[in-house]
């Protein structure tokens, strides 16, 4: 090989190995204003490779976790103890750099609320689309969290009625018991939450 084509190669080698080095596992994404007399939301992402890895095979646009920032005392928190898999808020939104009067659906008066993904409910090994979404409310100052359904149930999505005063479900149930929500679970249930003490609604079924 002459000493060219040997240099050509090296540097194909080297340029290579750094485009594919990987970056860091978590990145902060946009901030969010959830209060405006106190705090914003700050979510923090997880690496692409690590969402396609073994452990965790999750399509769409998840977070690791949330920083709720006070930015009158300068002090902040995790929402959450330990990272988990938030799917990403619904909508347009506006950062503290870019206002607009357009909201994201997530976020109400007094509640943030957040579809999670956080246990293998299926036991294979991963965390995937058929593990259930669990809806929690967190209030919009980050100081309370509540866990609203549980890991019988797959939450799909919500709808925002604020006039209305309450979040309305979409539920994905278990039809077969296997812990794993497949399409072919098909029996599907509405319920509300309202946004005053976050209680549950009837389950509304087709009979």
């Amino acid at each position: 090989m002459n000493k060219i084509a040997l240099t050509i190669l090296c540097e194909l080698i080297i340029f290579n190995t750094g485009f594919c080095q990987k970056g860091p596992s978590r990145y902060f994404g946009d901030p969010m204003l959830t209060d405006t007399l106190s705090t914003l939301f700050i979510p923090t992402r997880y690496n692409e490779d690590l969402l396609s890895s073994n452990k965790i095979t999750l399509g769409g646009d998840y977070y690791a976790n949330i920083i709720a920032y006070n930015y009158k005392t300068d002090t902040y928190k995790k929402v959450f103890e330990k990272d988990t898999f938030i799917e990403s808020f619904r909508g347009a939104y506006f950062s503290y750099a870019s206002r607009t009067d357009v909201k994201i659906k997530n976020i109400t008066t007094n509640w943030v609320f957040l579809l999670v993904k956080y246990k293998d409910t299926n036991n294979n090994g991963r965390i995937d689309e058929k593990d259930p979404s669990i809806l929690f409310a967190v209030s919009t100052n980050g100081e309370i969290l509540k866990q609203l359904t549980n890991e019988t149930e797959n939450v799909v999505s919500f709808d925002n009625l604020n006039e209305q005063g309450f979040l309305l479900l979409k539920i994905q149930k278990d039809s077969n018991r296997d812990k794993s929500f497949k399409p072919d679970d098909g029996e599907f249930t509405f319920r509300k939450v309202s946004f005053a003490d976050l209680t549950l609604g009837k389950e509304i079924e087709i009979k």
